[in-house]
């Protein structure tokens, strides 16, 4: 089968970290760099926590996703919204580098994506990361990680986004406005619950093994059409 689009997790899929490790280190830097405006670090975390949840499950068609979190963070802290908003983007252009040594390279899918457009130059390459973070902290961890954008016909991220992965528009919103058949696209990712949502809406599914998360979450209706390696992909892609 040719297709149309192929998109791509980006976390556990094209680069690797230690979730947990990467979620304690972005937590504490975060929380230091905001510390003269929030002194509470507790506090910093679980709202920061709890608003990303929001974020992800927001079904607010005139919001991006960046706006869901900080109209929902922002009024819980006594600080103008646009100084907590231009402090996230000094973060991300600065402290966040402590996330550097986390990221890991994985074998072949540097590789894999040159293969894919030399081989398959018709289609369409997505980064579909789940748009929880603005552009600039996907751009660092995928050059951490030695993958660049110039693979990419499309990347969502926190500012271009309207919908989060477990939105069924999401998956819409790509389709339409790249005016791909779902079809005879595929997403390829190791997260069972974010990245199998695709399958609902139509999409092919390729789950990413071996640090596949969350497998205890898949239904008949989210099982995904192959399993195996970026190795096993760039086989079935290009034989």
């Amino acid at each position: 089968m040719t297709y149309e689009a192929l998109l791509f997790d980006l976390d556990g899929t094209l680069i690797y970290f230690e979730p947990e490790q990467f979620i304690k280190t972005y937590l504490g830097a975060a929380a230091k760099f905001f510390i003269d405006l929030i002194p509470n670090p507790e506090s910093f975390y679980q709202e920061l926590l709890k608003s990303t949840d929001v974020m992800e499950n927001s079904d607010n068609p005139t919001t991006t996703a960046l706006e869901d979190f900080l109209n929902d963070f922002c009024p819980k802290f006594d600080v103008d919204c646009d100084k907590i908003s231009q402090r996230f983007l000094d973060f991300y252009q600065t402290d966040f580098d402590v996330i550097k040594p986390l990221i890991h390279k994985v074998d072949g899918a540097k590789e894999l994506l040159q293969s894919l457009k030399k081989n398959l130059p018709e289609t369409k390459l997505i980064l579909a990361t789940n748009p929880v973070f603005p552009f600039i902290a996907i751009q660092k961890r995928m050059i951490w990680g030695g993958i660049s954008e110039k693979f990419f016909d499309h990347i969502t991220h926190a500012e271009n986004s309207y919908y989060c992965k477990n939105n069924e528009n999401y998956w819409l919103n790509i389709a339409q406005s790249l005016e791909i058949n779902p079809q005879r696209s595929m997403m390829i990712g190791n997260d069972a619950y974010r990245d199998l949502h695709a399958k609902k809406y139509g999409y092919q599914a390729f789950l990413i093994e071996p640090d596949a998360e969350n497998e205890d979450t898949i239904t008949a209706e989210t099982r995904p059409d192959y399993k195996g390696t970026l190795f096993d992909l760039k086989n079935l892609l290009i034989s």
